[in-house]
């Protein structure tokens, strides 16, 4: 039985022959490895010529300066948030426009107990004012909901199919809502339930019509539920007539003229769309009756009607939802729809985007403001006195005219403690704020400026932070408390911005953030296509940092704004490509 052989055997590697000879490798076998190597080379030659053939067909990539795409002064690399100011043992009596000071109660150096009358005032300040700024509140309030809705949906406006899958969720929700509301009995709803013929309440429009005498008349234009079995007579006329509940014809009104809309709903159900309508003219005649005729004629009335069809179209009013929640469910599923059928370009996006956020802040600011205000007001609505809040020695009693145009307290009261404030800073920060830094402080309400000290920071996050130093609002902020002393010109209860430094920033100069279009990812590794000193394209590598709104990303090292980086998608953007400067415009014209 012959075995099988392998390579060795077959091409007799390790065999010796009789008298020491090597073994020859046959003919054949000598003229197949020639002919192999040949094919190899053509190959290897034609793959060449190809690529070479294909390099040489490549377009110079286009690249652009970094220093159009970036920002390299970002107002994060100085962090800011903003907290309400409280005091311990320190009371300031400040007074308002609307306040008229009757009596000081204390002097300059008396000591006090808690609950001692300080000062009296009279206030011209009304419940009308209160109301007043309770409704301004509520309107920045609405205001704010409202941008932040906006900045939500055009973040995910930057791709369409997420967009989608939100809008149907939102819109599960909506009839969610709706179906419970329908089923409230305060106001049930059935919209497969039949139609009741009947006058449609609180819905009319009026016309203009020519009146016996030839001379313009307006006339009132009714409108009427009707079945789609019925059909009409006089008695059906007449019936319509008094369920309308409308002027009728009698011995001071001979003939009156109604106009009204016959209104037919599909399959004769409350939620069926209007399938049909009939304008119609009913003509009421009254006919006085006669006692002296024998036999005796009693009144009487006739009706006619013919179609008219220039009246009034009647016009569908959608059912109305008398609900918060449904409001503002309604007002998500507005902005979603305006957003995915907005065909903004990603340049003009990311645009909207930053301004946007920044607009979010400023209504931030105008709401707090306006609870700032709305509180003030409420309080002083109270008996007209000022209480001392707590034992403690009176530091300063000024003229309340002076103080008032000073921005000055009327009354300072002292128990040896000052003024602390709360802000909050992102989790990316914690490593770079530290307890004992120094914040900047200025009071919103009267400017008044001083530093402070942070003296905690808090273990666990809040649900409320108000930082907008990173410029992130998907990573968790925690609460810190920054003293100053009492010296300070600031009002309890009153809201300050609170600006810090982080520590490093300093040391790393400028920031750059790229806008984030130019960056890819490979492995979790950041990279750009950056023309190197040769003027070809290669894969540079960079290190990131915080990303801002999704529309800029940091850079904080691999490359500077003296860089030019091309758009890292298409087919001739690969390393060695040759690169050819281009001016920003033309990477916006060019269809991003």
């Amino acid at each position: 039985m012959s075995e099988k052989l392998n390579l060795r055997e077959k091409l007799h590697i390790g065999e010796k022959r009789t008298g020491g000879e090597k073994p020859r490798m046959s003919k054949k076998l000598k003229k197949a490895i020639i002919i192999a190597a040949c094919a190899v080379g053509v190959c290897g030659a034609v793959w060449g010529g190809l690529t070479i053939a294909r390099n040489a067909q490549r377009s110079d990539v286009k690249v652009y300066s970094v220093n159009d795409f970036c920002m390299t002064d970002y107002w994060g690399d100085t962090s800011s948030t903003s907290g309400m100011v409280t005091t311990d043992k320190i009371q300031k009596v400040f007074l308002s426009s609307s306040q008229t000071v009757n009596k000081v109660w204390v002097a300059e150096g008396d000591s006090v107990r808690k609950g001692d009358k300080l000062i009296s005032y009279d206030s011209t300040l009304t419940q009308a004012s209160v109301e007043q700024a309770k409704i301004d509140y509520d309107r920045q309030d609405e205001s704010l909901t409202t941008a932040k809705n906006e900045l939500e949906y055009l973040k995910k406006a930057k791709n369409k199919e997420t967009l989608k899958q939100e809008l149907d969720k939102l819109n599960a929700e909506l009839d969610a809502l709706k179906k419970k509301y329908d089923e409230d009995p305060d106001h049930l709803y059935n919209g497969d339930a039949p139609v009741t013929e009947g006058a449609i309440k609180d819905y009319k429009k009026t016309m203009t019509v020519k009146g016996a005498d030839g001379s313009d008349q307006t006339v009132n234009v009714l409108y009427y539920s009707w079945l789609s079995t019925s059909r009409l007579n006089d008695s059906k006329v007449t019936e319509i007539l008094t369920n309308l509940a409308t002027l009728r014809a009698d011995k001071d009104h001979p003939s009156v003229d109604t106009y009204v809309v016959l209104v037919q709903r599909y399959e004769d159900k409350v939620g069926g769309y209007v399938d049909n309508t009939v304008g119609l003219v009913i003509t009421e005649t009254y006919t006085a009756g006669d006692d002296t005729a024998v036999p005796a004629v009693p009144e009487s009335r006739s009706v006619s009607f013919s179609v008219r069809s220039d009246l009034p179209e009647f016009e569908d009013t959608e059912r109305k939802y008398d609900d918060a929640a449904i409001k503002k469910l309604q007002q998500k599923i507005n902005l979603a729809n305006m957003y995915l059928e907005n065909s903004m370009e990603q340049k003009d996006l990311a645009k909207a985007i930053v301004d946007k956020a920044q607009e979010v802040k400023e209504k931030e600011v105008n709401l707090r403001l306006a609870k700032l205000s709305l509180d003030k007001k409420t309080k002083e609505l109270g008996d007209g006195n000022v209480y001392a809040e707590f034992d403690g020695t009176v530091k300063a009693v000024r003229n309340a005219d002076e103080a008032y145009n000073n921005s000055e307290a009327v009354i300072e009261l002292s128990g040896g403690g000052g003024y602390y404030v709360t802000g909050t800073l992102s989790e990316m920060e914690l490593g770079s704020v530290k307890v004992g830094d120094t914040v900047s402080i200025s009071s919103w309400m009267t400017g008044a400026a001083c530093e402070g000290t942070i003296v905690s920071i808090d273990d666990y996050p809040t649900t409320s932070g108000n930082s907008w130093g990173d410029g992130n609002r998907n990573v968790s902020y925690y609460p810190f408390k920054a003293f100053v002393e009492e010296d300070a010109a600031l009002q309890a209860n009153d809201y300050v911005d609170i600006q810090y430094q982080k520590a490093g920033t300093q040391e790393q100069g400028n920031s750059l953030y790229l806008q984030s279009w130019f960056i890819r990812t490979d492995n979790g590794k950041s990279y750009v296509m950056a023309r190197n000193e040769d003027g070809r394209l290669e894969q540079r590598w960079v290190q990131t940092g915080r990303d801002l709104w999704g529309s800029y990303t940091q850079i904080r090292g691999g490359l500077t704004t003296d860089d030019y980086v091309a758009f890292p998608y298409g087919r001739d953007v690969v390393e060695g490509a040759r690169t050819v400067e281009a001016a920003a415009d033309e990477l916006y014209n060019d269809g991003l």
